[in-house]
């Protein structure tokens, strides 16, 4: 315990929570800008969706000195509740700084205040194998114990591959405090955000959570981003084409 206070004491210098009601719950949920903006993609859709209501915000010193308006100022790192489910939901990417520091706190804020955690990014599309599962999960000890079935269904994230950034700060916490928390990790597109890895996200969410969040939009955002893609893709060729067509003088 004197660690945890410990380390609470130094993040504490930095980050600030603001909150005019105690925050707990039973589902802590997040995700941020990674692979495919997969994270970050879900969470708002979710917050969106469910008509969560904002109850409070963190305030760092290294934060992004950005900030836009809807109904009022939309601070960079927004706390939203729907029932028994809490989301943090980072409207822009963290800075170098906050990267750590962010995930960090609120693991060690968070873990005595809630059930479980699910964490939300993304894999690299690249890597998926045949007709394998769409997503992988990456769960800490306790709750591959607690959940086996389901994490069976869709496969644990393979030993080759690794888990960088917030979401792995946040696995470590979580991990060496025994708290059950899971990251649900859609197959993504690395050059553009991907609506359709998000949509496959937040069914598992819905599935783990009993939480009933529509994805037509998703869905539909993610069809319509393919098709942006394609066109672009099309012109490219035919551009290369033209340059390779040799030239002809009469």
């Amino acid at each position: 315990m004197p660690r945890y206070s410990a380390m609470m004491k130094g993040l504490e210098h930095y980050v600030e929570l603001v909150a005019d009601e105690e925050i707990r719950g039973r589902f802590f949920i997040t995700g941020f800008h990674g692979v495919g903006h997969v994270g970050w993609i879900a969470v708002r859709h979710m917050v969106t969706q469910l008509g969560a209501e904002r109850v409070g915000y963190l305030v760092t010193r290294h934060m992004q000195p950005f900030v836009s308006v809807k109904d009022g100022i939309v601070l960079p790192y927004e706390i939203y509740r729907h029932r028994d489910a809490v989301f943090l939901l980072t409207n822009i990417p963290f800075s170098e700084r906050d990267s750590s520091i962010v995930p960090l706190f609120v693991a060690e804020k968070f873990h005595k205040s809630f059930e479980e955690a699910i964490l939300i990014g993304g894999l690299d599309s690249r890597r998926k194998e045949g007709d394998e599962s769409p997503l992988k999960l990456a769960p800490t000890s306790i709750y591959l114990a607690r959940h086996s079935d389901t994490v069976n269904k869709y496969g644990l994230l393979g030993e080759g591959l690794g888990i960088v950034g917030p979401l792995a700060y946040m696995l470590s916490v979580f991990e060496a405090r025994k708290f059950p928390a899971v990251a649900i990790l859609p197959y993504a597109a690395v050059e553009r955000p991907d609506p359709t890895a998000a949509a496959k996200a937040v069914e598992a969410v819905g599935e783990f959570t009993g939480l009933e969040i529509d994805v037509k939009e998703l869905v539909e955002e993610g069809i319509r981003v393919e098709q942006k893609v394609e066109e672009l893709e099309k012109k490219i060729r035919e551009a290369m084409r033209e340059r390779e067509t040799p030239p002809y003088y009469i």
